[in-house]
């Protein structure tokens, strides 16, 4: 319980720092780059978390396999692992390398547009060629330092990384720089990281694991794929649930429309990144409970962190909904609160009701039983694009946000379901532990924002503060 509590406390940390970066930043950005370009550095974002797919689901397999022969002291099968799923992203990264400089020479017209300054833009892709040629082998040590239960030291890295970076390019963004030069940190501080992770599991402290193709085994790999392999399946799915809205609207809206629904969409994540960040180190843990046989332990674990995930979840969902498109207002501009109620309300629905059940994807993919999130998450991605596709012809960008909740509303009861099974309990039970006492006191926060509105118009940071503050005062206390 130890771990659980340093490993998450300091990966609620890192969301804090990004969280704070994110409010100082997103203005400097939107006025410096610009819709157009705010807009492509978006869609170059939702295209390189397509390209983690490519990992094959090998991060949540290398994490699991490495906390697992760590455990044993098997320092055999740790180098196995490590050097094979090293060798294995090297080349998927240095492929992804040689298309992207490919991109950059030939066809950076691709994300110009009418531009005819195709320079910058080809130093863009340049700039993410080497990015993913680092990138990509990094995630091996970023999963072992997970594997291990080290989360605090790598997230001690990012937050000094994160604020680094911010810092330079705040005192030093302009708008003729600010697409290769927002690139340009991001990359360097994202290489630097990943090559301080590796340098640490060289050192003896964590087993002196160094990438060696001698070392490489075809065991390895197809132990760590075929686990994967499911991972992959799901991250593919949840990959096109988060990542088609911005595409979607691009393609069809253009992209200097692209802002209007990403800003909201952004402070909607960083609640869903709160979430995960919650639930992240459980999944180790549930896999050392799991092969000891504890099923009563995972059982009470389950039950009580999801009451208290949901308990902070819950209210700052609703709260989002009640002060959200007051805040972008204040926080970019009056421009950007267009459709942000709606886009907030919907996406807040979309990403609460998974999170009623936040443990669900870690204790599955923990006990071995994620093959169900590999048969239904593709479902609902697919359900989410094509609805998606359909309605921003007539709706637009709300039209996108209607085709993200859609698919929650049969996911959701389906993994639970089977979650309550394998737990050995009821849905209702589970509900009236872990779900049950968050409800009134939500509803009662609710309405005491919404009295606080009615009286106090939200036009400043101050008038903010107050009705967060009050909702707060009203949840904890009947909490």
């Amino acid at each position: 319980m130890k771990k659980i509590v340093v490993n998450t406390g300091s990966n609620v940390s890192v969301v804090i720092v990004k969280l704070v970066i994110t409010f100082i930043m997103t203005p400097v950005l939107v006025h410096n780059l610009g819709n157009y370009d705010y807009g492509i550095w978006e869609i170059i974002a939702a295209v390189i978390g397509y390209m983690g797919l490519l990992d094959m689901g090998l991060k949540p397999a290398i994490s699991r396999f490495s906390a697992s022969y760590h455990a044993s002291g098997d320092s055999v099968r740790l180098q196995e692992l490590y050097s094979t799923s090293f060798v294995f992203l090297a080349i998927i990264g240095l492929m992804l390398c040689l298309f992207f400089s490919l991109l950059g020479v030939f066809w950076p017209e691709v994300i110009s547009g009418e531009d005819s300054d195709t320079y910058r833009y080809s130093l863009l892709l340049f700039i993410i060629a080497i990015q993913l040629l680092i990138e990509f082998p990094g995630y091996v040590a970023e999963s072992f330092l997970e594997g291990f239960q080290k989360y605090y030291i790598k997230n001690n890295i990012t937050i000094f990384n994160s604020i680094v970076g911010s810092s330079l390019l705040y005192f030093t963004i302009s708008p003729e720089n600010a697409l290769v030069l927002l690139a340009g940190i991001n990359a360097i501080g994202l290489s630097v990281k990943y090559i301080i992770y590796m340098f640490m599991l060289s050192r003896p402290g964590f087993g002196r694991l160094k990438p060696s193709i001698s070392t490489a085994t075809w065991r390895s790999y197809r132990e760590t794929v075929n686990f994967g392999a499911k991972s992959f399946i799901q991250g593919v799915a949840s990959r096109i649930e988060i990542g088609t809205d911005t595409i979607v609207i691009g393609a069809f809206l253009g992209p200097a429309s692209i802002p209007f629904y990403a800003i909201p969409a952004n402070i909607i994540s960083y609640i869903r990144n709160i979430g995960w960040t919650l639930t992240h180190a459980f999944m180790p843990l549930f896999s050392e409970l799991h092969a000891t046989d504890k099923k009563q332990e995972i059982q009470q674990l389950y039950l009580n962190a999801s009451r208290y995930i949901v308990a902070v979840l819950l209210p700052t969902s609703v709260g989002a909904t009640l002060v959200g498109d007051d805040f972008i207002g204040v926080w970019v501009g009056e421009q950007y609160q267009r459709d942000a109620e709606g886009i907030i309300l919907l996406l807040v629905i979309y990403m609460t009701l998974p999170f009623l059940n936040p443990l669900s994807t870690r204790y599955l993919t923990a006990i071995g039983r994620h093959g169900l999130l590999a048969k239904v998450f593709p479902v609902s991605a697919s359900v989410n694009l094509i609805v998606s596709i359909i309605l921003v012809q007539y709706w637009g960008i709300i039209g996108v946000a209607v085709g993200s909740v859609i698919p929650v509303f049969i996911l959701t009861p389906v993994v639970l379901r089977a979650c309550c099974k394998y737990l050995g309990i009821s849905v209702t039970h589970y509900f009236l532990i872990s779900i049950w006492p968050s409800v009134i006191p939500t509803v009662l926060m609710w309405l005491s924002v919404y009295v606080f509105c009615q009286f106090q118009p939200l036009a400043s940071y101050i008038d903010i503060l107050f009705a967060v503050i009050t909702g707060a005062m009203v949840y904890c206390i009947v909490y």
